[in-house]
């Protein structure tokens, strides 16, 4: 995981919950813009209700004086690796694009990459972290099927944002503030979104794949 070293404060944000915009389902499975929005769907937050149920104390405390408003220390070394994680989502996206995507593709790809920059953003805007560098480790495991054929790019895509969102899932139950809970859900709500659009782009059918994660989450908190 890269270092927390030479990442520099920057003036704090309040949080802002990241999300896509739910709009009607398109009768084609073309990937513009709008379709990429409703291919998952509102029942794409099934997956992820189901996640955060496994650990319901997480938010026991929530909104009391019991949990800080602003991150904590500890949060920060985590969420500054969140940071990484996502810069290299995002970055993985842009390869995508540079490989040779193109039409409504290149938008769907782009929005995809656009939200991961925008989610580093906003963790960096709570903890006052510079952006810093993206996580290479990720982005190692996952190039090769980013820039190879489409249905290959959707099945390493996918597989990425199952990860992404049980990784945010898991890391709520160690944070120790509300600004970090608040905006990890929002995070990882849309990520749930991602990957359910995705894999209806693969043309699976399966509910339990559509709707569900059993992707393990990375062990950042190792690293922290």
């Amino acid at each position: 995981m890269p270092s927390e070293e030479g990442r520099s404060r920057m003036t704090r944000k309040d949080p802002s919950p990241v999300d896509l915009e739910i709009a009607e389902r398109e009768v084609d499975t073309t990937m513009s813009r709008r379709s990429l929005v409703t291919a998952g769907g509102a029942a794409a937050l099934g997956g992820l209700a189901a996640a955060l149920l496994v650990d319901q104390t997480a938010f026991a405390t929530a909104g009391t004086d019991e949990r800080p408003n602003v991150p904590t220390e500890a949060d920060a070394a985590l969420l500054g690796q969140v940071i990484a994680l996502e810069l290299a989502a995002s970055e993985l996206y842009r390869a995508k694009l540079e490989s040779g995507a193109e039409g409504d593709l290149a938008v769907a790809v782009g929005v995809m990459a656009e939200n991961h920059q925008a989610f580093a953003q906003a963790v960096s805007g709570i903890t006052g972290l510079s952006a810093g560098e993206p996580n290479s480790a990720v982005i190692d495991a996952n190039l090769a099927g980013f820039t190879g054929s489409d249905s290959d790019f959707f099945a390493a895509a996918h597989g990425l944002e199952q990860t992404a969102a049980a990784t945010h899932t898991a890391l709520i139950a160690d944070y120790e503030s509300d600004d970090a809970i608040a905006l990890t859900a929002s995070i990882a709500i849309t990520e749930a979104r991602h990957a359910t659009v995705l894999a209806d782009l693969l043309g699976v059918s399966d509910l339990d794949v559509l709707f569900g994660n059993t992707a393990s989450a990375l062990s950042l908190g190792d690293e922290a």
